[in-house]
């Protein structure tokens, strides 16, 4: 990530103290670290595909420690029920002949969200996980449209959606703009920190509220893009389809506030052909051989 310096905002200041506080403690993630705080700011969600214990959970939870707010955390299996993310039944409410469910504590009241194997979920699972993502509103079982206060999903998987998972896997795998791998940490010098440092927990210099995070998010979306970095997403886009590379319109559109997002954390004042570094995460939508074409 490189970082100019235009005039002065705080809050943008305390996303780039936390990005350094976060990739100095979480070793070999600094684009992990690049990629959730990107989506914070774009409003968008995160999946992460890699062995476990590679710290997808450790970096949640750690920007969790400085933002604040609500964490809702599973395990999906394929004996998971709807209950265990969006609440069980109300009794009371069956009593007076109505559906309702009891949301304390489960998925529709996060602020932010930990879903781990992700594609191991029920269809009725995905159902209600797809319009909570997407829309950012779920149903209680009356009927009524309710909106989550969710900011940020990050989900993590042991491998990639196969070929023949279905159009429901393939909506969800859809829904996560920002897609990568994860690595176990190769370095020498990394082994050495893992292995001797007794608390890989970043500590913060500050913390930045709710308010302040949606500031971010409405200075980075009036963020002007440059000529230059129009024309190269456009040409990028032409040459991805040259290599069948094509993914939907709304995933081309989404991509570009994610890039905005971007330049406002490298702290520009408009988004320059370099920020378009992060789009490598977002256009493409077959995990085999795409990724490494857009990169």
């Amino acid at each position: 990530m490189k970082l100019v310096r235009p005039e002065a905002d705080p809050v943008r200041e305390k996303f780039a103290a936390a990005r350094g506080e976060l990739s100095s403690a979480l070793i070999e993630r600094d684009e992990e670290v690049d990629l959730v705080l990107t989506a914070l700011v774009a409003n968008e969600h995160v999946l992460l595909v890699g062995p476990p214990g590679c710290g997808k959970s450790l970096l949640l939870d750690s920007v969790l420690a400085w933002t604040g707010g609500t964490k809702f955390s599973i395990l999906l299996t394929k004996f998971t029920t709807v209950e265990e993310v969006m609440g069980p039944v109300s009794l009371a409410a069956l009593k007076a002949d109505k559906y309702l469910r009891v949301t304390a504590g489960k998925l529709p009241e996060a602020d932010y969200a930990f879903v781990d194997e992700v594609m191991k979920a029920s269809s009725a699972i995905l159902n209600c996980l797809l319009k909570i993502l997407n829309e950012r509103v779920y149903d209680a079982g009356d009927g009524a449209a309710r909106r989550v206060p969710l900011r940020l999903c990050v989900a993590a998987s042991n491998e990639w959606p196969s070929p023949d998972t279905g159009k429901e896997l393939a909506a969800l795998f859809d829904r996560f703009l920002l897609r990568k791998a994860v690595s176990p940490i190769r370095s020498q010098v990394g082994r050495q920190k893992l292995l001797w440092t007794r608390d890989h927990a970043p500590k913060f210099s500050s913390a930045v509220s709710p308010a302040e995070v949606d500031q971010a998010r409405r200075r980075a979306a009036a963020l002007p893009w440059s000529d230059a970095a129009r024309e190269a997403l456009e040409v990028i886009l032409k040459e991805l389809a040259r290599e069948g590379v094509q993914p939907g319109d709304r995933r081309q559109f989404k991509t570009v506030g994610v890039v905005r997002a971007f330049a406002y954390l490298c702290g520009a004042d408009e988004v320059s052909p370099e920020h378009l570094e992060v789009a490598q995460h977002c256009l493409w939508d077959d995990p085999a051989e795409q990724p490494r074409k857009a990169a």
